[in-house]
């Protein structure tokens, strides 16, 4: 019944938050109109700064696919898969874009990180991590003392990438709101048929982790429920 109740309010209030798109398998989503959906590398050199000027691409290697979204005042973030690990780096009118600083260095392959920020300057980086047959997801959040420790979100289980797919297709979505709320969504593992969804609060981390059908993709943002039993 809990699981229930946290589905119904993670779709409701995912069709209630104004000013944010929907991203597609590749994309991320900012809410509120302040920044843009990242994708890949190409599109990604095409993000402009609050006065409309074109951003340089971040310092990623030409076989990434680096993940781009703004911050509050005039800065930037970038994030990407390089040597395995995830990589960030920050961008500032003045210095340009920092040297990129891994977010963690475990055991393992990192993919798809994803990132969602607001004008706020907070952010939430998410990605796929898998250790032989073990597949996770971590995060890390950026706040004002900086990234916080990676750890991983109890009770998802992402799909593993398929060879033939797409690169990004099963790379989670992320919306956030002006509070630093996430609501995350990303392929299962369970089933073909469907996604897992979780939302993250600041100072409260992670609720349980609830399934839904592909067919009921949210339209926009992040909830506040209940808290409920992971999967």
């Amino acid at each position: 019944m809990r699981s229930a109740v946290t589905l119904a309010l993670l779709l409701a209030l995912a069709a209630a938050v104004p000013g944010c798109k929907r991203a597609d398998r590749n994309d991320t989503a900012v809410l509120g109109g302040y920044g843009q959906a990242a994708g890949p590398a190409p599109a990604a050199s095409a993000l402009t700064d609050a006065q409309g000027r074109t951003l340089p691409a971040p310092p990623a290697p030409s076989q990434s696919r680096p993940q781009v979204v703004r911050l509050g005042g005039e800065q930037a973030l970038a994030a990407w898969v390089q040597d395995a690990h995830v990589v960030a780096s920050t961008w500032t009118p003045a210095a340009g874009w920092s040297q990129a600083q891994p977010l963690e260095r475990i055991y393992g392959e990192s993919s798809d990180v994803q990132l969602a920020a607001n004008a706020q300057g907070q952010a939430l980086a998410l990605w796929h991590h898998r250790v032989g047959n073990i597949h996770s997801l971590r995060f890390s959040q950026l706040g004002a003392e900086g990234w916080s420790p990676p750890d991983v979100v109890r009770g998802a289980l992402p799909r593993p990438a398929v060879a033939a797919a797409a690169p990004g297709q099963s790379a989670p979505q992320l919306w956030m709101d002006a509070q630093g709320r996430v609501v995350a969504r990303w392929p299962s593992g369970f089933h073909a048929n469907e996604d897992q969804m979780a939302r993250y609060a600041p100072g409260e981390g992670w609720t349980g982790v609830v399934s839904v059908p592909v067919a009921s993709a949210p339209s926009a943002s992040p909830p506040s429920p209940a808290p409920s039993s992971a999967r």
